[in-house]
């Protein structure tokens, strides 16, 4: 099953572009944190690459906000 450009993964996108804004962090700064390219995080944003779980917690606990991991995915499965 693919993931890519689903309303569930525009939804996750989403999310993690709200989580990185709402911590004050660039991309670039971001990326520093996470040990990776700016590009990186750009591909993830831009829906050019998917997150597996493990990035998923690691972007989570870079951006300030690990114990928000439920919510981030409970909005993302409400998603249409």
């Amino acid at each position: 099953m693919k993931t890519l450009r689903t309303p569930q993964h525009t939804a996750l996108i989403n999310e993690l572009k709200r989580v990185r804004h709402d911590a004050g962090l660039t991309q670039a700064a971001l990326a520093i944190r996470l040990g990776v390219a700016q590009s990186f995080v750009a591909k993830v944003e831009g829906g050019e690459r998917r997150l597996d779980v493990v990035e998923f917690i690691n972007w989570m606990d870079a951006a300030g906000v690990f114990n928000s991991c439920a919510i981030v995915l409970a909005n993302v499965r409400s998603a249409p």
